[in-house]
């Protein structure tokens, strides 16, 4: 796919077999600590709870070629939703290895970051990121997060092994301050 262009929507239930399979791949979800469903089964369970959990919003990532055929390419979403104090966590993941490191995560996240700092009304979106994973590293610094600690042992792994993760957070005042143009 040469040329395309590059749409987020809500997640179908029609996506669900690309999740599962990208939920598989272990190299691909090493960094990210979200559970996924792994069956079919399980998906569409994770789906229906999806549609009545208001604690957290999944979209879908997909590009659509000159012909219009769509193809899902990654996931974002918000997370930890929390509509009393208006902050959320937000998770992107480019599932099509043919679409990694081509600034889509970057493209995609800085219009749900507007959403989210506009429509949504949010005062603030936190990231948890591990501490070896500099490529989300980077990519939070760029989108505008700024990192506010370190978790120390702040999840176990499926072995049992600790986990550091950095905690990145960006507000309303600091996204309007970086993207309003002067």
């Amino acid at each position: 796919m040469a040329n395309f262009r590059l749409s987020v929507r809500k997640i179908e239930k029609g996506d669900l077999p690309v999740l599962v399979s990208w939920a598989k791949n272990s190299a691909l979800i090493k960094h990210f600590h979200v559970p996924l469903p792994q069956t079919e089964q399980a998906a569409g369970q994770w789906f229906q709870l999806s549609l009545i959990n208001k604690l957290r919003d999944d979209f879908v990532i997909y590009v659509a070629d000159e012909d219009g055929n769509k193809k899902p390419i990654g996931m974002m979403g918000l997370f930890n939703i929390d509509e009393q104090n208006k902050k959320a966590e937000y998770y992107v993941i480019i599932g099509d290895s043919q679409f990694i490191r081509r600034g889509i995560a970057y493209r995609t996240s800085m219009e749900m970051l507007s959403k989210c700092f506009g429509e949504l009304g949010l005062n603030k979106i936190i990231l948890h990121i591990d501490i070896e994973h500099y490529e989300a590293q980077h990519l939070a610094e760029k989108l505008g997060f700024r990192r506010e600690g370190i978790l120390s042992q702040d999840i176990l792994l499926e072995d049992g092994a600790p986990q550091d993760r950095l905690l990145y957070g960006q507000t309303a005042q600091q996204w309007h301050e970086n993207n309003t143009k002067q």
